[in-house]
């Protein structure tokens, strides 16, 4: 799998590699890739048959694993041993499999806006039931839809350039990757049990307004986990990241001091 993906930094410094979250693109980490440059070589992928990423023709699923094993790939080829692994709600699922299956290739661990519970039956069916609406329509259009559960209130109100990136990620997508994707996502396993074998540093964040993963909830991954801390982002929902993102960067840099 050769994946499209931005970087930024030298390759000298500490790599930070960003995994964006669902039906996004590596755009979502934009203001990471340019104010967190001088502190890391930042590499920014889309994840398999997502942004510029290619999706085989037939791909029905892609899973957490299958992505986390592609990130390893992308760092053997860029000759990269350990990075910092960030990610962002679905690159938070792809992180605990990147620790589970690869633990040897992680310095550090920056999770956002995320959670480490499998989906309910409920939700398994509802992700399912949304993967083949979008390839049947061949379109993703219907997920911008969504944008007032991931965003506070006042960037919906007052950035409307935020909303706009939003809406232009999630439309460009590959309705087969982002299908695959989804179904991936249904079938993912339950990480909340082994929170406390994460010994590497962490840092923890979450936007004060997010309603999918609560800093309540966010707290709690980070007080089972030996080494991390929690960040709560001011003024961002569950994007947080293009929401607040100098907040974010200072949050990210946390992770050099181990």
């Amino acid at each position: 799998m050769r994946l499209y993906f931005q970087e930024s930094g030298s390759p000298q410094l500490p790599t930070l590699l960003l995994v964006h979250g669902f039906p996004f693109d590596h755009t979502l980490w934009n203001a990471q890739l340019e104010g967190l440059s001088r502190d890391f070589h930042v590499i920014a992928p889309d994840v398999r048959g997502m942004g510029q990423s290619p999706a085989e023709p037939d791909a029905q699923i892609t899973t957490m694993a299958d992505a986390a094993d592609d990130m390893v790939e992308l760092l053997d080829q860029r000759g990269i041993q350990k990075c910092f692994y960030g990610g962002l709600s679905m690159g938070g699922y792809i992180g605990w499999e990147f620790w589970n299956r690869h633990a040897d290739r992680l310095a550090g661990l920056l999770i956002c806006d995320t959670n480490a519970r499998p989906d309910s039956a409920d939700a398994a069916e509802n992700r399912r039931a949304t993967a083949d609406k979008v390839v049947a329509a061949n379109s993703t259009a219907m997920l911008t839809a969504g944008k007032a559960k991931l965003m506070a209130p006042s960037t919906l109100e007052g950035f409307p350039e935020v909303v706009a990136r939003y809406c232009e990620m999630v439309e460009k997508n590959n309705p087969v990757g982002v299908a695959a994707i989804a179904r991936g996502m249904a079938q993912r396993v339950e990480f909340t049990s082994r929170l406390a074998e994460i010994d590497v540093p962490a840092v923890v964040i979450c936007g004060e307004f997010d309603a999918l993963s609560t800093p309540e909830y966010m707290q709690g991954l980070a007080q089972q986990m030996p080494r991390a801390r929690f960040v709560r982002i001011p003024n961002a929902g569950h994007l947080s990241p293009m929401e607040n993102p100098e907040a974010v960067n200072q949050a990210m840099r946390l992770i050099l001091e181990g």
